[in-house]
């Protein structure tokens, strides 16, 4: 068997860190910009078929296809409910389906009335969206006119702003994998696995641990002033150039982020010298996780503060690095964060126990906690305590940071049933619904029959 794990950790190289795992198709061109906008949009035909059902019409297309004629007509469903000439307009809730409730917030612990919105394997069940894309757009904007001089309505979800946080076109749900019903893994893997000599049980296995989720996802499209995901108690990985909201206006951002490494130096006197340079006052720095009267403060300064970090990744003591600001926060310092003892667990909030004290009323006693997880070798944030949420959440932006500057989009994030989305005052809430099992049963032999 030594073969089939040399072999299977092949596998696991090629899916690690995938920017194109989760990549939509190539017909989106959507990039939101405050002042401009490049869309490729469908020409716009008024509704010119009515039906009820449109799933129905789908079975009576296809009940005599096979499964190559499935797909091909369930493309031609998607292209003409994009032109509007049909309209997708009926809600089945024995089959898959996603709901979106959308509250705006007046402020962070008080909202108005919520408007309810589902998604099918068509799409958005009443949208008049006619712009080219399968995926469901959010945006502020309603309509707009081309040079042609036709309306074009580029949204499915329209969040009206009048200050104009909300981009034009700000982000897009990516459904279609939460319906897809075959299997699905990359041209590449399938034809390394057929190359592979092994038993047809471990290659259906491996074909297992390649696929591709059927999960469906949120991605900004270059806002301006971002998409958030709401963090939960639960802890999830921190990525370097990432940027969290907590409160009202404070944020979090992770400048630098250390793990362990097997070629990396154990503590020695060197590594002293470098963190009593860090306690010069010329450096602002705040140290947390060490034991500072073992540390004498430096008098000199013969490193600028980029060469002492980079000579503190020399060693195997893994480090993070963080700055906050906005509201409540006393100074702009850098945060560094060393997990010298392996369960320590490091707390921002209100309460004057916190590794971090923000005096924000909008600030839980324990809004937010992280730790370094030696087992899984890396970083780690979760809201409020370990039994207890925040009040106003922990949000992570789906843009990096420099994404953001440069007004990117983001990569696709993997929603999870009851997800929270923030836009602006907007909060998105996320269900997803696998459908009645027996129910679906019964309508397939009824399918069988027509």
């Amino acid at each position: 068997m030594q073969p089939f794990f040399a072999q299977f950790s092949m596998f696991r190289q090629f899916i690690s860190e995938d920017p194109n795992l989760f990549n939509t198709s190539s017909s989106d061109f959507f990039q939101s910009f405050d002042s401009d906008i490049s869309i490729q949009f469908a020409n716009q035909s008024p509704p010119i078929i009515h039906i009820e059902n449109s799933g129905i019409q789908m079975i009576s297309i296809i009940r005599n296809e096979g499964r190559s004629g499935q797909k091909k007509q369930i493309q031609e469903m998607y292209t003409r409910l994009r032109k509007n000439e049909i309209q997708n307009n009926e809600l089945n809730k024995n089959e898959p389906h996603i709901k979106i409730t959308v509250s705006k917030n007046q402020n962070l612990q008080n909202s108005t009335s919520s408007i309810e919105h589902y998604i099918n394997q068509f799409g958005m069940i009443g949208s008049i969206k006619n712009a080219d894309s399968e995926d469901v757009i959010i945006g502020r904007q309603e309509k707009l006119e081309n040079y042609q001089g036709q309306l074009i309505f580029p949204n499915d979800i329209i969040l009206r702003e009048t200050e104009r946080l909300i981009s034009r076109i700000h982000c897009k749900i990516i459904f279609r994998n939460f319906f897809r019903k075959e299997n699905q893994i990359l041209p590449l893997y399938q034809q390394t696995i057929s190359q592979l000599k092994l038993h047809y049980n471990i290659k259906q296995r491996i074909s297992q641990f390649l696929e591709e989720p059927k999960d469906c996802y949120i991605q900004d499209i270059g806002s301006v002033f971002g998409t958030h995901i709401k963090i939960d108690r639960n802890y999830v990985k921190l990525k370097k150039y990432q940027q969290y909201s907590i409160g009202s206006e404070t944020t979090i951002q992770i400048l630098e982020i250390h793990n362990l490494g097997s070629e990396l130096k154990q503590r020695d006197i060197e590594f002293d010298k470098l963190i009593q340079k860090l306690r010069n006052i010329k450096y602002k720095c705040s140290l947390q996780g060490l034991d500072l009267k073992l540390y004498e403060r430096s008098l000199q300064v013969d490193q600028s503060f980029d060469q002492i970090l980079t000579n503190l990744r020399c060693y195997n003591i893994p480090f993070i690095m963080m700055k906050f600001g906005g509201s409540g926060v006393t100074d702009i310092n850098q945060n560094l964060f060393f997990a010298k003892d392996p369960n320590t667990i490091f707390s921002i909030g209100r309460g004057n126990d916190n590794n971090i004290r923000i005096n924000s009323n909008t600030i839980s006693r324990k809004q937010t906690r992280f730790r370094f997880n030696r087992k899984e070798n890396n970083w780690e944030i979760a809201d409020g305590s370990q039994d207890k949420d925040s009040a106003n959440g922990t949000w992570m932006q789906l843009q990096s940071i420099q994404e953001r500057e440069q007004k990117l989009g983001s990569q696709a994030y993997p929603l999870k049933n009851l997800s929270e989305i923030k836009i602006s005052d907007y909060t998105l809430k996320v269900e997803l619904f696998k459908g009645n099992e027996k129910e679906k049963a019964r309508c397939q032999v009824m399918k069988s029959l027509l």
